[in-house]
C-alpha cells in the first residue's frame, strides 16, 4: 500500500513537496499479520513484488533465510525453496543470486521493509516485543534526534532562532542540521564538489545561532549528504569547530572508504557514515578508520536483524552507533526497538516532526515521542496499527486500503 502527502521539511527550497511510504502488509495461515515500511525509491515497489512471488509459502520464522537469499541467493543445487523459472508473467526468479546480480539498491531496500514486517508478525505470533527477539533490551526508551534540515528562508537569522527554541520546548535535546541546504544562496556552482569560503562563513554563522539559542549542552550534528571533496570538508571541519558538534556526516561520497577516512584525519569533529550501508560496507568504514560514528538505516541495511549486526560490529571497535531515519512512524519504532538492544547506542534520527501525518498513520498504546525520547511498548512486536482514517486520507492514486 502506497501513501502519499506532503512533507513540510524543507529540503533545497522544494515548491509543495511530497513524500511517498510504501507499506508491507505480511500475512500468516495463523491470521497474523505484520507491517513494514520502505521509502518509496525507483524499483522498490518491483522489488517487493519479486519478494511475494519467490517467498510466498515460506515459514515466516525463516527471517535471516529470506534476507540472504533475496541479497545473496544460494549455491546450486539451491535450496529446497528457491523458485525457478518464471513465477509470474515477466518476472523470473534468479535462486543463485539477488535480482539484480548486486546485493544493494533495489533488493536490499525492498526485503528491509520485508524483514520489519516479519518480525513485527513473529513478535504478535509468539506474544512478546520485537526487541526480545534480538536478545532483550538494555533500555526502556530510546533517544531522537530531530533532522530539521534548515528553514525555509535560511537568510532570516530569526527562523534558526526559532527552529532551535521550538525543538528545545518540545523536549529535544539533539538536532541536525544539512550543509549543503544551509547556504544555497552563497553557491555559485552547483556542479562543483567545493565550498566556497562565503558559504562556509554563511554556514557557521546560521548555526551560531542554533548554539547560542540551545544552549551548550545541546547536542548539533551537521550533514554533507555525501557532497563535497577533501579538502573542502576539512576546511569546513575546521570552520565548526568551535561550535561542539557531535558529528559532521557523510563528508565525501560513500562509494570511497579512503576519501572519508583522509577527512576524519584531519577533522576536528567526529565523522558519521553509514545511512546507504548494508553489513559488509560498514565494516570497510570501520576497518579502514574512516568514521567514529557508524549511522544505519533500517529501512536501507536490510532490516532489524542487520542493523542490529552493524551496530554490534561497530561496538566491538569502540566505535559508537547512531540510526539514521528516513522513515516515518513504523520505521522510527523498529529502529527504536533494535537501538534499545545496542549497548554503545546514541539515538535514532526523525526526519519528519514538520509533517504530522508521518508519524501518525500508524499509532500503539504509548506516544511516539516522550520528552525527546521514543518510549517502548510491551506489545507484541513492533505494537502498532495502522490509523485507518489517516491513511486513507493519504492514500495515493490507484492505492487500495489495507483492510
Amino acid at each position: 500500500m502506497r501513501l502519499r502527502g506532503p512533507r513540510e521539511h524543507g529540503v533545497g527550497g522544494e515548491d509543495e513537496p511530497k513524500i511517498s511510504k510504501i507499506i508491507v502488509r505480511i500475512d500468516a495461515d495463523n491470521g497474523q499479520f505484520g507491517l513494514g515500511e520502505c521509502d518509496d525509491f525507483m524499483g522498490i515497489r518491483r522489488g517487493i513484488e519479486y519478494l511475494h512471488a519467490y517467498f510466498e509459502g515460506r515459514d515466516v520464522f525463516a527471517v535471516n533465510a529470506i534476507v540472504s537469499e533475496m541479497l545473496y541467493g544460494t549455491a546450486a543445487p539451491h535450496a529446497a525453496t528457491s523458485r525457478f523459472g518464471e513465477m509470474t508473467p515477466g518476472m523470473n526468479a534468479v535462486p543463485f543470486c539477488s535480482p539484480t546480480a548486486t546485493p544493494w539498491g533495489t533488493p536490499i531496500w525492498a526485503v528491509s521493509g520485508v524483514e520489519i514486517a516479519l518480525c513485527d508478525l513473529i513478535g504478535k505470533t509468539l506474544g512478546t516485543p520485537a526487541y526480545n527477539l534480538l536478545g532483550g533490551r538494555f533500555r526502556d526508551q530510546v533517544k531522537v534526534y530531530l533532522d530539521r534540515s534548515t528553514p525555509a528562508d535560511v537568510t532570516n537569522l530569526d527562523a534558526w532562532e526559532e527552529m532551535a527554541e521550538s525543538s528545545c520546548a518540545e523536549g529535544f535535546s539533539q538536532l541536525k542540521f544539512d550543509i549543503d541546504f544551509m547556504a544555497p544562496d552563497a553557491n555559485t556552482d552547483v556542479w562543483n564538489r567545493s565550498l566556497t569560503l562565503t558559504q562556509i562563513n554563511r554556514i557557521v554563522e546560521r548555526l551560531t545561532v542554533v548554539r547560542e539559542t540551545a544552549g551548550p549542552d545541546f547536542e548539533l550534528c551537521a550533514d554533507c549528504h555525501m557532497q563535497y571533496n577533501v579538502p573542502d570538508a576539512i576546511r569546513l571541519a575546521q570552520a565548526l569547530e568551535q561550535l561542539n558538534l557531535l558529528w559532521l556526516e557523510d563528508p565525501t561520497p560513500i562509494v570511497n572508504p579512503d576519501s572519508c577516512a583522509e577527512v576524519r584525519a584531519g577533522s576536528p569533529i567526529p565523522i558519521c557514515i553509514g545511512e546507504m550501508l548494508c553489513l559488509e560496507q560498514a565494516r570497510q568504514f570501520i576497518d579502514n578508520q574512516a568514521c567514529d560514528i557508524i549511522h544505519p538505516d533500517v529501512m536501507f541495511c536490510g532490516g532489524m536483524h542487520e542493523l542490529q549486526k552493524i551496530a554490534q560490529y561497530a561496538e566491538v571497535h569502540h566505535r559508537a552507533a547512531a540510526f539514521h531515519g528516513n522513515g516515518g512512524a513504523l520505521a522510527t519504532i523498529a529502529a527504536a526497538n533494535v537501538g534499545a538492544t545496542c549497548r554503545s547506542f546514541l539515538g535514532v534520527e526523525y526526519h519528519f516532526i514538520e509533517t504530522p501525518w508521518i508519524g501518525q498513520y500508524v499509532r500503539r498504546d504509548v506516544p511516539l515521542f516522550r520528552d525527546g525520547h521514543i518510549p517502548l511498548s510491551d506489545a507484541p512486536g513492533l505494537g502498532v496499527e495502522l490509523d485507518l482514517d489517516v491513511c486513507r486520507a493519504h492514500l495515493a492514486p490507484g492505492e487500495a486500503l489495507f483492510e
